[in-house]
């Protein structure tokens, strides 16, 4: 297996054996949080924001003919899932020469740079100046959008369609943020921004193959994809995309940050999903 890297932003694994029109990409597993960051918070709380694990649980996709792409640095940092004018101006020091679109995520502080950790914790004791600001943006979130456009790009050029599956974690149980307090969410949640990402049959293959296995599996139940699958998905061009959120309580134990007894069921789960994707994409494709 062929992999690629920029140190500290992005990781590609290119297929084993034939390629598929298939693309993966993680882009909250990183760990990396660059020197600049400087929270005025202790670090283990910033360290706790993460999609953990999620690129192990995906790991059999370049077996099965797909290119894996996996963020390097932390979604605290820089949120490759928003969009690059998703940003508070609050957290700037001086005029944003840029335009801006805030969304429901500038709300709650998790904009493309995030304010708060868990919702309320302010991560910064000053404002950013625009050159840090600047700084995150090229070095980091564009480098990552450049790579998934290539990995895109490349797949639909070779077969004149490509299937994308932004992989993600969620904790187990909902809070306020979500207005799902004390509720236990689903095991999967399949998004596709209600339908205008991907086609019922591509996300049927997800959701059937999931619920095959034992799983429980909503659909745009809160969770329905962001930046990551609006930017590059067009489903009547034949580029397809999914955002998939696997329920931490699932695979790990959240309070300790290890993985669960049943981390190896789920990810053979996942494997037996990313199996009938290939099949899917490949008969797809002709």
């Amino acid at each position: 297996m062929a992999s690629h890297e920029i140190p500290n932003v992005v990781r590609r694994a290119d297929p084993v054996g034939e390629p598929a029109p298939l693309v993966f990409d993680s882009p909250h597993t990183g760990l990396a949080f660059p020197s600049d960051f400087r929270p005025s918070i202790p670090m283990e709380l910033c360290e706790r924001v993460a999609d953990w694990y999620v690129e192990e649980l995906f790991g059999a996709a370049p077996a099965h003919g797909a290119i894996l792409l996996e963020a390097l640095f932390r979604r605290a940092y820089i949120d490759p899932n928003r969009s690059e004018r998703d940003l508070d101006l609050s957290m700037v020091e001086g005029d944003w020469p840029d335009a801006v679109d805030t969304t429901e995520k500038t709300a709650r502080g998790a904009s493309l740079i995030w304010k708060v950790i868990d919702g309320e914790t302010a991560i910064y004791d000053r404002r950013l100046t625009v050159d840090e600001v600047r700084h995150r943006i090229e070095t980091y979130w564009r480098p990552y959008h450049a790579a998934l456009r290539t990995a895109l790009d490349e797949t639909y050029a070779r077969f004149g369609r490509v299937f994308h599956v932004d992989c993600h974690s969620m904790p187990e149980w909902g809070d306020p943020r979500w207005g799902d307090q004390g509720e236990r969410r689903a095991d999967f949640i399949v998004g596709n921004r209600d339908g205008t990402t991907a086609t019922a049959a591509y996300t049927e293959v997800v959701v059937e193959t999931l619920r095959a296995s034992g799983y429980s599996v909503a659909v745009n139940v809160k969770f329905k994809g962001v930046e990551l699958i609006r930017r590059y998905a067009d489903p009547a061009a034949g580029r397809e995309a999914l955002q998939i959120e696997v329920n931490r309580g699932i695979y790990m134990d959240e309070t300790a940050i290890a993985r669960s007894e049943r981390f190896g069921a789920t990810k053979a789960a996942i494997t037996r999903m990313i199996a009938a994707l290939e099949g899917y994409a490949r008969a797809a494709a002709g």
